[in-house]
C-alpha cells in the first residue's frame, strides 16, 4: 500500500537525504539521489552516521556496493567504527548473560529491553546495531533486590534517583549502574516509561517474553507486540532524534506482528498516536512497506502532526539528552513532549505540578528534618525555575 503522508522532508541536506536512502532497505523505488551531481560534504556525511549511530549500517552499504564519489579514508573510518562497534557488542552480550544468569540464580525475573538481544533479534547480528549499555526491566518490587545482585558483579550506582518524594517508581523508571573495572553501564529500569501514564504490569510482559540463548544462557526480552509498544514511545519521547530508533521500527514493521492484538494494546493504553507516529516517519524515510492494519494507525491528523513536530530535531542534528542546549529548541521540545499526553495524562501532569518533586530537592536540598517545607516552597521554587528558563530564552534570541 503506497500512501503519500504528506511528510516533507525537502530541506533536509542532501548529506542527510544520503544517508537515509543508503539507510532504506528492500525498496523498488528508484533513488531520489542523483551521486554524480550532488556536492557532498563527506565530513558531514560520516558526522551524521555517527551522530545517529547507524555507521554499522553504513558500512555493509558501501562494503556491498562500494561509491566510487565516497572517500577512501571515510570508507576505511566506517570499517574501523565498524569493527568496534563489533568488539562492544561482543563484549556486552557476554556481560549481559552474566548478569541475566546472576539474577536469575537470586528468583530475580529480568526482560532485556534493547542492547545485544535487541540487534540480534531485529538484524540478525550483533554487530549490526550499536548500543553503549544495557537495559534490563524487573519488577518493582524487586529493584533493591537486583541492585545487590548489580553491587556484588562490580557494578557502582552512577545516576541515582532520588527517593525523597515518595511517588519516585511512578515518575521516574531507571537508575544506572556502571562496572568499576571494564566501564561497562546498565539502566536498571521498573518501569517502560517514566511519568507517562499506565502501561503493562511487569507479569503481563513477562508473560508474552520471548527466549534468546547468550553464550549458554537464555535471556528474556519483550514479546514483538509488547517490543513496538516500547520501541515507539522511547523513540516518541526521544522526538526520533536518532535514526537508528527509526531504522529498528523498520525491521520489526516488516515482521509478522499480531496487529489485531498490537491494535487493541495501544488503545488499553491510548497510545495509538505513537505508533502512527513512527510508521508515518518510518515509511517516509525508509520505506518501510504500509499495511491497511498499519495505515488505519497512521491515518488521524494527530499522529501526523506529531511526526511533523519532529522533522526539525532530525533535521538540525540536535540531541536531546535530556534537552537542547538551545533554550529555543528546548521550548520547542517541551510543548512537542506536551503535546504526546492524551487530555487525561495532561490532566493529571498539570496537577502534578502542584505538588513537590525531584526538581525542587535539586533546586533547594534540604535537611530531612525540614523536607515539609517543600509542599509550601513548591509554587516558589516552579515560579524561579520558570523565570530561569525566560531568561536564558530571552538572551538566545539577543544574541
Amino acid at each position: 500500500m503506497n500512501i503519500d503522508w504528506d511528510l516533507d522532508v525537502q530541506d533536509f541536506p542532501v548529506e542527510l537525504k544520503c544517508l537515509l536512502e543508503l539507510m532504506a532497505v528492500d525498496t523498488d523505488t528508484p533513488s531520489a539521489i542523483d551521486w554524480s551531481n550532488h556536492r557532498i560534504n563527506w565530513q558531514q556525511f560520516y558526522s551524521l552516521t555517527r551522530h545517529h549511530r547507524v555507521y554499522p549500517t553504513i558500512h555493509e552499504q558501501f562494503s556491498a556496493e562500494p561509491l566510487s564519489q565516497a572517500p577512501k579514508g571515510m570508507v576505511q573510518q566506517l570499517s574501523v567504527d565498524y569493527s568496534r562497534n563489533a568488539l562492544i557488542m561482543l563484549q556486552l552480550s557476554g556481560k549481559m548473560a552474566q548478569v541475566s544468569e546472576a539474577l536469575d540464580q537470586q528468583g530475580i525475573y529480568a526482560l532485556q529491553l534493547k542492547g545485544p538481544a535487541l540487534a540480534e533479534f531485529l538484524y540478525g547480528s550483533l554487530s549490526r546495531r550499536t548500543s553503549k549499555d544495557l537495559d534490563i526491566l524487573v519488577h518493582p518490587d524487586q529493584i533493591e533486590q537486583a541492585e545487590q545482585v548489580l553491587e556484588q558483579l562490580g557494578y557502582i550506582k552512577t545516576q541515582e534517583v532520588s527517593r525523597i518524594v515518595s511517588d519516585w517508581k511512578w515518575r521516574q523508571n531507571h537508575e544506572s549502574f556502571t562496572h568499576a573495572t571494564t566501564g561497562i553501564e546498565i539502566e536498571l529500569h521498573w518501569r517502560l516509561n517514566g511519568d507517562a501514564g499506565a502501561e503493562p504490569s511487569f507479569y503481563e510482559l513477562w508473560s508474552r517474553r520471548q527466549t534468546l540463548e547468550f553464550a549458554g544462557t537464555n535471556v528474556y526480552m519483550l514479546g514483538k507486540e509488547d517490543l513496538m509498544f516500547y520501541l515507539t514511545a522511547h523513540g516518541a519521547r526521544h522526538a526520533w532524534f536518532r535514526l537508528r530508533w527509526l531504522a529498528d521500527i523498520d525491521r520489526l514493521a516488516r515482521m509478522e506482528l499480531d496487529w489485531d492484538k498490537l491494535t487493541a494494546l495501544l488503545r488499553r493504553y491510548k497510545c495509538t498516536h505513537l505508533v502512527g507516529q513512527a510508521l508515518i516517519l518510518s515509511a517516509a524515510m525508509l520505506n518501510t512497506p504500509i499495511s491497511r492494519e498499519m495505515a488505519l494507525l497512521m491515518s488521524t491528523d494527530r499522529p501526523q502532526d506529531l511526526a511533523r513536530r519532529v522533522l526539525i530535531f532530525i533535521r538540525e542534528q540536535v540531541s536531546l539528552c535530556p534537552e537542547p542546549e538551545s533554550e529555543i529548541l528546548a521550548q520547542i521540545y517541551r510543548n512537542y513532549l506536551f503535546s504526546l499526553r492524551t487530555p487525561g495524562q495532561k490532566a493529571i501532569f498539570l496537577a502534578r505540578k502542584m505538588v513537590p518533586d525531584t526538581w525542587d530537592t535539586q533546586t533547594l536540598p534540604l535537611p530531612k528534618s525540614l523536607r515539609f517545607l517543600y509542599y509550601p516552597l513548591h509554587p516558589f521554587l516552579l515560579l524561579h525555575r520558570r523565570i530561569q528558563r525566560r531568561a536564558a530564552l530571552e538572551r538566545e534570541v539577543g544574541q
